[in-house]
């Protein structure tokens, strides 16, 4: 009979001791009866279900940054438009621009701005250079009918051919 009275007596020991560690204050879950307020929330915001909903933030929006990427020119051959593959490329500003040389020769490529990616032996790629302008144009020092654009178009432009040279009788001989 004496462990039936032991257990509720020592939750009720518990239970006073609980009371007397709080301050006499028992805490309870918010609820709809006893919303919390502002105080209690120790200097955060709370905001009531009733309230309207958060304006937007002003301004506008930052616009999406696309992630630069490396991109891969190929040079493929030693001749023409057709010794880089893609060419045209497509790349967005800040893309690492890199040649790989699956050619069998020597090559040398230079941007039109004048940035110099050096000699690019057979089977090795050159160092990765970030494109800095909407679009760029590049060529071969070594084969200088090797030429390429990025973002750019390569129709060549039309030949020039010089006037004729004034003659007295007007191309009537």
């Amino acid at each position: 009979m004496r462990k039936k009275l032991a257990l509720p007596a020592l939750m009720m020991t518990g239970a006073v001791w609980t009371l007397a560690c709080s301050g006499g204050h028992v805490p309870s879950a918010p609820s709809v009866l006893s919303p919390p307020n502002a105080a209690s929330a120790a200097g955060g915001s709370l905001r009531v279900l009733d309230d309207p909903p958060m304006p937007p933030p002003v301004g506008d929006p930052a616009p999406a940054i696309p992630t630069p990427i490396q991109v891969i020119i190929n040079i493929v051959g030693s001749f023409g438009t057709n010794a880089f593959m893609p060419n045209p490329t497509t790349a967005n500003m800040g893309d690492q621009i890199v040649f790989t040389n699956t050619d069998l020769v020597l090559h040398h490529i230079v941007l039109d701005d004048g940035t110099d990616l050096g000699n690019v032996p057979p089977g090795q790629s050159s160092a990765p250079v970030p494109l800095t302008t909407p679009t760029a144009t590049y060529h071969c020092t070594i084969h200088p009918t090797m030429v390429g654009s990025i973002n750019g178009d390569l129709t060549p432009p039309p030949p020039y051919y010089p006037p004729p040279a004034d003659d007295y009788y007007g191309g009537y001989y």
